[in-house]
């Protein structure tokens, strides 16, 4: 079962190992910005930026639920695959540096679409990982739609992202994120796996 404490937890080992902090978005002057500024260039709206999507910006992730605290639109499993998937965000920063990452992700939907594809893997490890099941790719890559992404982008992300299915669904974990997130999980939250 999944408790607020648990989510709690996990996203502070998370924090810690990747050295990231979590600020609600709301109260995030750089958030407003960042909100006006992806209206301006088309990429997404506003107020559905600030209200229904985790951003992750440097090393800060900027969420607009309580974590651990369980509503409408992020219920406690869906928190703890958010910070996987934020935090692969990191690693594609750490790697290829931010000014790049932050740059390729404003200026060019097939980037952006490439480093969502590459973090939706997260979403794929995760949830093969508690159920044993491939998450719903074309409704994830359609998401994409209020990324600002093409629809020749989305479907490169479906293709990518089944063919990341198969690799995923012989128990392959591939990003640093979901590795590091899967092995806690199993030391401190085994019983969440619902097939075995």
């Amino acid at each position: 079962m999944i408790t607020s404490q648990l989510v709690q937890d996990f996203w502070a080992f998370m924090c810690k190992r990747f050295s990231s902090k979590v600020v609600q978005k709301d109260e995030s002057r750089v958030m407003g910005v960042a909100a006006e500024l992806l209206n301006v260039l088309d990429i997404q709206d506003k107020d559905q930026f600030m209200k229904n999507f985790v951003t992750t910006l440097y090393c800060t992730i900027y969420v607009p639920f309580e974590i651990g605290i369980s509503d409408s639109h992020w219920d406690l499993w869906d928190q703890i695959r958010v910070c996987v998937h934020e935090h692969q965000h990191i690693v594609q920063g750490n790697r290829e540096g931010w000014m790049t990452f932050g740059s390729h992700y404003l200026t060019s939907s097939s980037f952006r679409a490439g480093y969502e594809a590459e973090a939706y893997g997260c979403d794929l490890e995760l949830e093969f990982y508690r159920t044993g099941k491939v998450i719903d790719i074309d409704a994830r890559a359609s998401s994409l739609k209020s990324y600002g992404c093409s629809e020749s982008d989305i479907e490169m992300v479906k293709s990518m992202l089944t063919i990341r299915a198969g690799v995923v669904s012989q128990g392959v974990v591939t990003n640093i994120s979901s590795a590091v997130a899967i092995e806690w999980l199993d030391a401190y939250a085994g019983s969440l796996r619902e097939h075995v």
